[in-house]
């Protein structure tokens, strides 16, 4: 009965072994459901925020960069496209003659009430006598040692060249005509700046120059040579630039021409500098 007793006492323990390692992992997967689930990225966190601590075991060390932080940025897209042009395209200076026409070209252009007359050949302008023009005018700077004068930043001259076509009309030995008097004139212009009106460049010049006559007859006769006769000029002028904007001036101007052909002519003028 004891043999019996004590086998059979062995028996339960295994079974009960048996049972507990058939139920361990089920009670294993339970615990793990009922554990709440660990915060995304916190270990991630940890790992990168913690510093390495020093030699000297005290102060802690910062975290070293990785690699692919320490490459420098890329350029902007604009600055690679701005050094790939300039790469590709050399800059191109200006030649000689045309660093001589920017520095010192001037072009001018003038809207003009004129009075013509032309003594000596019998010629009476009509009505008032009072007729209009448009010149063209081009100027290059002369420097001041050519008329040995001293070189300044508030005086300088220009020579000019100036085209002034004049519409008339009137009567010639009582023949009635339309024409034009082109005038063609060559001179030199000086510019002093008048520092007591604000901007404002003071001109003044003299001119001489040729007029050629071209008539048609308003009756059925036809215009004789004499009508139309070439002609001088003296003229002499003046008035003032203001700078309206870079490079470009406008002023009033008044001439008086006397000679062969005179006139007296007032107008405004504007010059653009190159």
């Amino acid at each position: 009965m004891l043999r019996m007793k004590r086998f059979t006492l062995t028996q339960l323990l295994v079974c009960h072994g048996l049972i507990a390692a058939a139920a361990g992992p089920v009670a294993f997967a339970k615990g793990l459901d009922d554990m709440p689930p660990p915060v995304k990225g916190e270990h991630e966190i940890e790992e990168t925020t913690s510093a390495t601590p020093a030699p000297d075991g005290l102060t802690p060390k910062a975290p070293e960069a990785p690699a692919d932080a320490q490459t420098t940025a890329p350029a902007p897209k604009e600055e690679q496209t701005q050094d790939e042009s300039s790469k590709l395209e050399p800059v191109v200076e200006p030649g000689r003659a045309e660093r001589f026409l920017n520095e010192n070209l001037v072009i001018g252009t003038s809207i003009n009430m004129v009075w013509p007359t032309r003594d000596g050949s019998g010629w009476k302008p009509s009505g008032s006598g009072r007729t209009g023009s448009s010149d063209l005018l081009i100027g290059v700077n002369v420097p001041n040692s050519a008329l040995g004068l001293r070189k300044s930043k508030k005086f300088n001259l220009k020579g000019t060249f100036r085209y002034s076509p004049v519409v008339v009309a009137g009567t010639q030995k009582s023949k009635p005509y339309r024409g034009v008097w082109e005038g063609y004139h060559a001179g030199l212009e000086g510019h002093l700046k008048y520092p007591r009106v604000k901007g404002m460049t003071a001109v003044a010049g003299v001119e001489a120059g040729l007029v050629f006559v071209y008539l048609d007859a308003l009756d059925d006769f036809q215009t004789p040579t004499s009508a139309e006769a070439t002609g001088t000029i003296l003229t002499a002028h003046a008035g003032g630039d203001w700078e309206v904007a870079p490079n470009i001036r406008l002023g009033p101007r008044v001439y008086l021409g006397f000679g062969g052909f005179q006139n007296y002519q007032i107008g405004a003028a504007t010059n653009f500098a190159f």
